[in-house]
């Protein structure tokens, strides 16, 4: 394994300088549940919130801009921020001045998606510990992730090209990904970034959280040395025409990892049909808003048009988040010797760890381990089933082949995202290690034997029934965003 000289000041405090002033961030943010009219359903929006007269509220999001609620539809709930919590272990560590008091705000700051924040705290505990062995493995770990990729971009090239042999596709690149794709370069208003930018920018963030969060917990994991392939189209239905050339049950995914080709390949969500759906929506509420001028409507039209339009644009945006957030953990995990790529691999311990840094779409407060809301519903639906709830069922990967429906197949996501979302936060290494040890499991049969699966863990863990008393009581402590809002009411 190659070692790198630390060079901290270098490459962490170039970046972000650290001073003892920091100007703190609100400690409560509003929250609007808005029920969209004609219908029962519900949104969560996170943001700002101004009210106004005629019963209006004033509602701004973060990067999409402001619109006007009618009181009627929304409840604005003042409750802590997604960064509350960090500003807490900040204030400590300000306060007492020591290193893991540092470190602990780190580890808040990246579960929370709050990357900037987290190297700051590493810069401040680098400045009173330089020696510190969390503050070393982590500038070990950031040094070569910044190490320059010797790789030919010609051949890159080449070979992604050959794995979709699409001429009119282009190769565009960033430090550790190569992108093939044909999405418009049409940048956006706000961000002046493209589509294929934002791609880029989004998968970098999710392979630098990705390593972090595991050195956070004292494991180095080894860069891939060669620029990771993702395909983007632009379009769904030329998406599931890819995929009925290779491999037709991938039709129902929003993307996926291929390990013989070892490349991600997604679809811009905002082609999907739902999507074109609430864009036609959306189209036809712009255009009543235009009729409805001058009328005695024409207030509500309007307001329920520019909502209409704010949630679309946030929904392609988290949807974007999620499905390229759990793919490329695979593609990573499978790239940095966690996992085997090239043998038969586990689906539960795939999925799990795949959903367990997966950005959901449900949440506020996103982040690496949040407490995604489907998945909690899963693992009670399957944990209240004392036939299907044991943890021999799921590591021996049973629960995934004997899912027979959708619904089979989403519960048993749910119950190896639990189990992993225990193991990452409770015992980090020992996954690692367990990880490694069904690596080496001798799979030249074209197979793995289920109780070999089961021994290994056993062996790697301990006492099956303490674990699972002590993972169903973790998990019965786990809020989602909904259940801290609803205590906020109260």
């Amino acid at each position: 394994m190659r070692r790198f000289p630390p060079r901290f000041p270098l490459i962490f405090l170039s970046l972000f300088t650290f001073t003892a002033s920091w100007m703190p961030c609100p400690a409560y943010a509003d929250f609007v549940l808005y029920a969209l009219p004609g219908t029962d359903k519900i949104i969560l929006l996170e943001g700002t919130t101004k009210r106004g007269g005629f019963g209006i509220i004033e509602y701004t999001h973060p990067s999409h801009g402001t619109i006007v609620l009618n009181q009627d539809s929304a409840t604005v709930i003042k409750a802590p921020s997604k960064s509350d919590d960090f500003r807490k272990m900040l204030s400590k560590a300000k306060n007492s001045k020591e290193v893991d008091d540092y470190i602990s705000a780190a580890k808040v700051a990246i579960k929370r998606g709050l990357f900037k924040e987290f190297l700051e705290c590493c810069s401040a505990a680098y400045k009173i510990d330089p020696k510190n062995p969390t503050i070393l493995r982590l500038i070990e770990v950031r040094n070569r992730i910044k190490q320059p990729l010797q790789d030919d971009a010609k051949e890159s090239e080449t070979r992604i090209r050959e794995i979709v042999n699409l001429p009119s596709m282009r190769v565009q690149i960033s430090d550790h990904y190569i992108l093939l794709h044909d999405t418009p370069d049409t940048k956006t208003f706000r961000r002046r970034k493209s589509r294929a930018d934002l791609r880029l920018e989004l998968l970098e963030t999710v392979y630098e959280s990705y390593f972090m969060k595991f050195a956070l917990d004292g494991i180095l994991l080894e860069p891939p040395q060669e620029r990771m392939m993702v395909v983007l189209f632009h379009d769904e239905k030329d998406y599931q025409r890819y995929c009925t050339q290779i491999d037709p049950t991938l039709l129902s995914a929003a993307g996926f990892w291929s390990p013989v080709d070892n490349a991600c390949v997604f679809y811009d969500q905002g082609s999907s049909e739902r999507m074109k759906a609430l864009d036609e929506l959306n189209a036809d509420l712009k255009r009543a808003k235009n009729q409805a001028r001058g009328t005695s409507v024409s207030r509500d039209t309007a307001h329920l048009s520019n909502t209409i339009d704010l949630l679309v644009k946030v929904a392609k945006e988290e949807d974007d988040i999620e499905v390229v957030s759990h793919e490329a953990t695979h593609q990573l995990a499978g790239n940095t010797g966690l996992m085997p790529r090239g043998k038969i691999a586990l689906r539960w311990a795939h999925e799990g760890l795949a959903s367990y840094f997966e950005t959901s779409s449900d949440a506020v407060w996103n982040g690496i381990g949040a407490v995604n809301e489907r998945r909690l519903k899963s693992y009670y639906r399957v944990s209240s089933d004392e036939t299907m709830r044991s943890i021999e069922l799921l590591v021996s990967d049973l629960l995934f082949d004997g899912a027979q429906n959708a619904r089979a197949e989403v519960d048993a996501y749910g119950q190896a995202w639990a189990l992993t979302h225990y193991l990452m936060e409770n015992k980090p290494e020992k996954l690692v290690e367990y990880y490694r040890r069904t690596s080496e499991l001798d799979t030249s049969d074209g197979s793995i034997k289920r109780k070999e699966l089961v021994d290994v863990f056993v062996d790697v863990f301990g006492d099956l029934n303490k674990l699972e008393v002590d993972w169903h009581l973790y998990m019965r402590s786990l809020e989602t965003d909904i259940d801290r809002l609803r205590k906020a009411m109260k």
